[in-house]
């Protein structure tokens, strides 16, 4: 018993440290990943030492003082996105000039194309936002779409890094940018509203740190430094959204938010695990969207799964600011600045 504690504790002890050390190897950021499994087996270890099995000796009582720390530390990086926490963009109270956002990560190689159909007529989107898809997939839906959706950016891909745009809102200035990689695209337009207010909206979906894809995080961390600056430029209200294959308690995605201004709709309200939708066991919150302190939330929900690797995710959103959102937004300090700067000079 005592050697198996100390092994999962040792477990749970690298697992906590391995990310702390920002290093951009894929191996590393892996560890973001499973955040709440390994904090649970933190928690168990913790028990364990507690009640089965007291440390004997300074070495047990340094890998158990360890243990008991980092697990604490980890609370307090989970702590803003669950119920306990007020809310860091508050709900709306306005019923008017409603915008429901839907973005979903179709899985390239699935072909429940009806299935998808038939969610995005169920959530009834303004605007919605489409990962992975190919060929086959715009040949597929784009037809029945277009007759709902009178605006779009398609840029469909099969490398699954396609996307496409659709929306009931007018596009204004739209682009297809390849950011960072020639084969990741990202989409750029600003969309105006019914009462002639423009937001501006930015789509991702960045490679991720993996075998196969990239051996590093660089190209996936510059990417959304990039996005990052460029929202904080803005004087636009933004919305980003997308599958960035980054977690929302990483220390990419803070940093983002610091760079940005922007704001994770998810704090005070939950995970809203995305990813895997066919593995219960196995799940975290790869789709995101962002917000400026610009909007109030009156939806945000997590829809049914058409057979692909992904959850989409909804939000309806107005645009009414809020001093609220505005306190609780995270600002760049010079070190911010100076990482923002370093990853983007590696690429």
């Amino acid at each position: 018993m005592k050697i198996l504690l100390i092994t999962f504790s040792i477990i749970f002890i690298i697992s906590a440290i391995a990310p702390l050390s920002k290093r951009e190897e894929w191996w590393i950021r892996g560890f973001d990943f499973p955040y709440v499994h390994f904090t649970i087996l933190g928690f168990l270890c913790v028990i364990g030492w507690s009640v089965f099995d007291q440390p004997q000796g300074w070495l047990e009582g340094f890998i158990c003082g360890i243990t008991i720390a980092l697990f604490v530390y980890r609370l307090t990086v989970i702590y803003p996105y669950t119920k306990l926490k007020r809310p860091t963009v508050p709900w709306s109270e306005d019923g008017n000039s409603r915008i429901r956002f839907v973005s979903a990560n179709v899985l390239m190689t699935n072909n429940d194309y009806l299935g998808c159909l038939a969610m995005i007529e169920e959530s009834e989107p303004d605007i919605l936002f489409l990962v992975e898809v190919d060929a086959k997939w715009k040949d597929a839906i784009d037809e029945k779409l277009s007759k709902a959706f009178p605006y779009k950016v398609l840029k469909p891909i099969d490398n699954t890094y396609g996307m496409m745009l659709y929306s009931k809102l007018k596009l204004v200035d739209s682009t297809i940018q390849f950011l960072i990689e020639e084969d990741v695209p990202s989409i750029h337009t600003k969309i105006e509203l019914s009462n002639d207010e423009i937001i501006q909206f930015y789509g991702l979906h960045p490679k991720p740190p993996a075998p196969g894809e990239n051996d590093t995080s660089t190209p996936r961390d510059a990417e959304l430094v990039l996005v990052g600056r460029m929202a904080r430029k803005s004087k636009l209200p933004i919305v980003v959204a997308g599958d960035m294959n980054d977690v929302a308690w990483s220390h990419t995605t803070r940093l983002f938010m610091r760079i940005s201004g922007l704001l994770d709709p998810r704090m005070g309200r939950g995970f809203y695990n995305t990813f895997h939708a066919m593995r219960p066991l196995l799940k975290w919150p790869l789709d995101h969207i962002f917000l400026s302190h610009h909007f109030r939330i009156a939806r945000l929900s997590r829809l049914a799964n058409f057979h692909s690797d992904h959850y989409p995710i909804l939000i309806e959103i107005t645009l009414n600011p809020s001093t609220q959102a505005l306190v609780s937004k995270e600002h760049a300090d010079k070190d911010d600045l100076k990482e923002a700067r370093n990853k983007l000079e590696k690429v």
